[in-house]
């Protein structure tokens, strides 16, 4: 059942959620859910507690955080692209916030190529350094020559990172398939999607909304 954010917060959002059909577009139409900011169930607070609990998943932000944004991005995808401004802002603003990234890979093979070298890249401390160099990259990532020059400007031990991507190779295989598992079950149907506290938000919105949003969580308000 559809349930209507509050009318504060009801505002169309600037960003959609969009798909793997939505790659070669460079841009998706808004999906009804996402456009009307309805359609935001509550995550149980097991499954919440579940999504956290992986180790292996990396975070940017506060450690002793009061509100985490969990994140399920791809690297292809152009409203991920476009949120990690709001994402960078809102983190800037807010000490207590962090956002754990689920890379989810479903524009292909170059997507989960690049999801893979930025989980390896955290081996060596540079997750967040690959991972912002995808996603602020202007153009679309579309082979490993992308991959390697955008890596190599994040300041990243090639040799290092080449041999994380051979040791860990189950490690990371394991983390791409919990997160797609995870996925599959919260019925997502594009990126970027957010749970922000258990509340799922299917699509992006901007930075004054997401403080919004937060602002509403912390004070106890409902969100529907």
């Amino acid at each position: 059942m559809n349930r209507t954010f509050a009318p504060a917060l009801a505002a169309v959002l600037a960003l959609a959620a969009c798909g793997p059909a939505d790659a070669d577009n460079g841009a998706a139409p808004a999906s009804p859910s996402a456009a009307s900011g309805q359609d935001m169930p509550p995550i149980a607070q097991v499954g919440f507690n579940d999504l956290l609990r992986d180790p292996a998943a990396p975070f940017i932000g506060a450690e002793n955080a009061d509100v985490t944004i969990i994140g399920f991005v791809d690297y292809n995808c152009p409203y991920c692209k476009k949120m990690q401004p709001e994402i960078d802002g809102l983190l800037k603003a807010d000490p207590k916030v962090r956002v754990l990234y689920k890379d989810w890979p479903i524009f292909g093979d170059v997507s989960e190529t690049a999801a893979r070298t930025a989980l390896a890249a955290s081996y060596q401390g540079k997750y967040e350094a690959v991972h912002n160099a995808f996603m602020l990259s202007p153009s679309r990532i579309g082979d490993q020559a992308d991959i390697t020059r955008l890596v190599q400007s994040a300041g990243v031990d090639m040799a290092r990172l080449n041999q994380d991507l051979a040791d860990h190779r189950a490690d990371i295989d394991a983390v791409l398939d919990r997160n797609g598992r995870e996925a599959a079950a919260l019925a997502l149907q594009g990126t970027p999607a957010f749970i922000i506290n258990g509340n799922l938000i299917p699509g992006g919105m901007p930075q004054a909304q997401l403080e919004a949003v937060i602002g509403r969580i912390r004070s106890g308000q409902p969100l529907r």
